[in-house]
């Protein structure tokens, strides 16, 4: 497939159509098409965001963050809610070209809000790509799902405490 189609398949994994979901977890070959949509996701939330720096590292950090949640939603699914079917992959690809959505985050000032509505509809799609990909019921999906959402929260939370000491302790 072409970089296009694999645009389109996220667009119809984003609308919950099962059998892009089927179609891109299955496909060996999406790995790359699948880290240029969440790259150019993340230039377009510079780009709307007006940050000339984003551009560069933006397109990185949404890379890493997604290998990392995928990563934890993965660890989560077979280890402890016994998912016997499913693959890194086989739940990165789909969640990757999904997150074409996002990409509606290059318009200016009204993008990163759209944006936000985005990654909140993401969250379900991120469910039904586990339930079809882990095989496990509505339940055990949302749980994997929420799982790095609020290990997100707490790590958040501790950096505001953190930073906010410091500024006390500074005086400023």
């Amino acid at each position: 497939m072409r970089f296009g189609d694999y645009i389109k398949k996220g667009i119809e994994t984003a609308q919950l159509k099962r059998d892009a979901i089927q179609m891109l977890a299955g496909d060996r070959e999406a790995l790359g098409p699948a880290l240029g949509i969440l790259a150019i996701g993340g230039a377009c939330a510079a780009i709307g965001a007006l940050s000339l720096l984003g551009i560069i590292w933006m397109p990185i950090v949404r890379i890493i963050g997604a290998f990392i949640v995928v990563a934890i939603m993965h660890f989560v699914a077979t280890s402890f809610l016994g998912a016997k079917s499913g693959s890194f992959s086989g739940l990165f690809v789909p969640l990757a070209c999904a997150s074409v959505i996002s990409w509606i985050a290059i318009i200016p000032l009204i993008g990163p809000v759209l944006a936000f509505l985005a990654g909140l509809w993401l969250l379900v799609v991120s469910v039904i790509i586990v339930e079809h990909v882990y095989q496990l019921d509505r339940a055990k999906a949302i749980i994997v799902v929420a799982v790095p959402v609020v290990v997100a929260i707490i790590i958040a939370m501790i950096a505001l405490v953190l930073g906010l000491s410091a500024f006390a302790i500074l005086g400023r």
